[in-house]
């Protein structure tokens, strides 16, 4: 990708929940992306289970980025996580952990990876 502006992409740049039918892309991203090989079912749980909050940042229509998170409450995290959340936050709170975030190279340090931080306010569940 050639001569595009980040104001450009970032313009056209759309959020959408990943689903089922991005599987085979999202294994072909994640296997350019990451060191490691995830396993089937893992592609299905976050683009099927509740537990996970999976974005796919799309351009054109294809997928360009995404994140996927794991929704646990508050009272389920780890110790040392637990203590850096406010303490004003109610037991019922809901954190998400980023477990996966990658932007294809042609698309990089254009704003992509930051977009889910300010364009998404999400209620749980969906």
């Amino acid at each position: 990708m050639t001569d595009i502006t980040s104001s450009t992409v970032l313009s056209e740049i759309q959020l959408r929940l990943l689903c089922h039918d991005d599987i085979d892309t999202v294994k072909q991203l994640c296997g350019d992306w990451f060191p490691i090989e995830y396993p089937d079912s893992w592609y299905r749980d976050i683009t099927s289970n509740k537990r996970f909050f999976s974005l796919a940042a799309t351009y054109k229509g294809g997928i360009v980025g995404m994140i996927v998170s794991e929704i646990k409450g508050r009272t389920k995290v780890h110790k040392e996580d637990g203590d850096i959340l406010a303490s004003g936050f109610p037991v019922e709170t809901q954190v998400a952990y980023i477990l996966s975030l990658g932007v294809i190279k042609e698309f990089r340090k254009h704003g992509i990876a930051f977009l889910p931080c300010y364009s998404v306010q999400m209620t749980w569940p969906p």
